[in-house]
């Protein structure tokens, strides 16, 4: 035998700079090597504040059977279970629920998928998401598998928690510096928080109908740099940032730099966190640049038109008014939802996107769902009459 030998690594493509996807990949392959039978690996978030479940990013071999998927907790006993129980689940056998309506687990049986193993996956103490194996082949997991799987769940886990968290960090400073920059800024976390989910719902439903090729874990990233649209803001001054009444045309004219600001913020926060390469980083300078150009080039600050605005930029936009026109401000009552969306209908196509328009519209009960979980403190509820018409 000879003492000092070469070894090739099987996993040294995780440390080059790639997305999540791509490494799950090569996670995968690992696993295959060992069993064959694993066709699937998948990660599902769980989302805290609302109590769901969305799929967010996996490695299939063949068709995928689950995208652009959201659920509750409560509509699902069985992976209720899991959560509660912190222990995996083996189902050697998916004929079991044959009869079920929940529609993960007819997609799964749908394209072939016989056995699965589910592990719950929690970093710091919270619960962050599901991991799931999937199998074409009935009672392929057992123990000694499973033993493996559970360290291959937690190092995906840990994959995916560390390109979240990098990102999350980046929110927390930015949302730390603006509230410290402008404690009266009437903009509440809740609004920001709101923003984004529509974002998300926005962009799922775009996905979903095939408009616009997105996928799950571009998404998520969507989602995660969405609140900080409006960074740029910090360099606006107080007297015009928080102004309680409409703005003279030199004010406007400061606050539309913001677009500007925030980029060169974004840039620089990038920067200083060595998070260049952060996974789908662009939507974020987008979001920061763009989310006030419209399509027929009356936005700023370049006056983007049409196909020249991103998409990330469009969405953004619609999420940003609606939640604009449906919140109380100090110069203005809220607007219903009914209203809000006949404006939003008007300006689509000449300033907003229509898909993006409708892919909101459309989701009218998800939308009303994210206002009674999120709501504004003193805030009326959701659907009260404004002091006047928009």
């Amino acid at each position: 035998m000879e003492l000092i030998q070469a070894h090739g690594d099987t996993l040294a493509a995780l440390g080059a700079q790639s997305s999540l996807a791509e490494k799950l990949a090569v996670v995968h392959r690992a696993v295959r090597v060992r069993h064959p039978l694993v066709a699937r690996i998948a990660v599902a978030l769980h989302d805290a504040t609302t109590g769901r479940l969305r799929t967010f990013v996996h490695s299939t071999d063949g068709p995928v059977p689950l995208e652009f998927y959201e659920a509750r907790m409560e509509d699902a006993p069985e992976l209720a279970r899991v959560l509660a129980s912190r222990e995996g689940r083996v189902v050697q056998d998916l004929s079991v629920y044959a009869q079920g309506t929940h529609e993960h687990t007819r997609a799964l049986q749908a394209h072939g998928f016989r056995s699965s193993y589910t592990l719950p996956f929690w970093w710091d103490g919270r619960f962050e998401a599901l991991i799931f194996f999937n199998a074409r082949t009935t009672g392929c997991f057992g123990t000694e598998i499973l033993e493996e799987l559970d360290v291959w769940g937690h190092l995906v886990g840990s994959l995916a928690m560390s390109e979240l968290s990098a990102a999350r960090a980046l929110l927390a400073a930015v949302r730390t510096t603006n509230r410290l920059a402008h404690l009266r800024d009437p903009e509440t976390g809740a609004h920001l928080d709101r923003m984004a989910r529509y974002v998300r719902l926005i962009a799922r439903n775009l996905a979903r109908s095939g408009r616009q090729e997105m996928n799950d874990e571009m998404i998520e990233h969507l989602f995660v740099f969405a609140p900080m649209h409006d960074v740029g803001k910090i360099g606006i001054p107080d007297e015009v940032l928080m102004k309680p009444g409409p703005l003279t045309e030199p004010e406007r004219e400061v606050m539309r730099r913001h677009p500007a600001i925030g980029r060169q913020i974004v840039d620089e926060i990038l920067a200083n966190f060595g998070a260049e390469h952060l996974g789908h980083v662009d939507l974020l300078r987008q979001v920061a640049e763009s989310h006030h150009e419209l399509l027929d080039g009356s936005g700023y600050p370049q006056g983007l038109r049409a196909g020249q605005v991103p998409v990330a930029a469009r969405i953004a936009a619609v999420a940003d008014v609606f939640d604009a026109l449906t919140s109380r401000r100090p110069y203005k009552e809220p607007w219903p939802n009914s209203a809000a969306f006949a404006w939003l209908e008007r300006h689509a196509p000449s300033e907003l996107d229509r898909d993006c328009v409708e892919a909101l519209v459309s989701a009218a009960s998800e939308v009303e769902e994210i206002q009674r979980t999120l709501v504004d403190e003193r805030a009326p509820s959701p659907g009260s009459a404004p002091a006047e018409g928009p």
